[in-house]
């Protein structure tokens, strides 16, 4: 065997050995990049709208529908607090709060967050943003919910506000 024909077949395994390398390592960011974006959304029944309107949304409750506007492509504490919060609002109150997850990450998200008279992360409960509640001193003050959790409202204040929209 001449010794380019050598060269040849040695170059054509490094070829083979070269691609079977690459579809590994393909194949190995394809499982990774879905399994690191399904950890990024939202708990629970989770319904995502195809339509780029920037809407991910649970099924319809009965009394109390929060409207979370998140920047879901960040990976921030305050939206994992938030999505915690709300998700487990959803399993406490099964069937009576439901919680909608308007992404303003995206094009439709933020023309529907501005539409919606936000201009950044907020909550909106049945419709409206600010609330009266009972404080832990037995005051009553105003909490409105805008901006990220814990800048100008606690989780706590939310879920004073589910308990007196259920009447608990």
């Amino acid at each position: 065997m001449s010794l380019a024909r050598k060269r040849a077949k040695k170059r054509a395994k490094k070829r083979s050995a070269n691609l079977v390398i690459f579809g590994i390592l393909l194949l190995i960011c394809i499982f990774g990049g879905v399994y690191f974006f399904n950890g990024q959304k939202p708990a629970g029944s989770i319904k995502v709208d195809t339509s780029n309107s920037g809407n991910i949304q649970t099924a319809a409750a009965e009394k109390v529908t929060i409207k979370a506007y998140l920047n879901l492509a960040s990976n921030c504490e305050t939206n994992k607090q938030t999505i915690d919060l709300l998700d487990g609002l959803v399993r406490e109150y099964k069937g009576q709060v439901s919680v909608e997850y308007i992404d303003f990450s995206t094009k439709g998200g933020a023309e529907r967050t501005r539409a919606d008279g936000l201009s950044c992360a907020g909550l909106v409960i049945n419709g409206s943003q600010t609330y009266v509640i009972d404080d832990n001193n037995g005051k009553q003050r105003e909490v409105t919910f805008s901006h990220p959790i814990n800048e100008q409202w606690t989780a706590d204040d939310v879920k004073a506000v589910v308990k007196l929209l259920l009447g608990k």
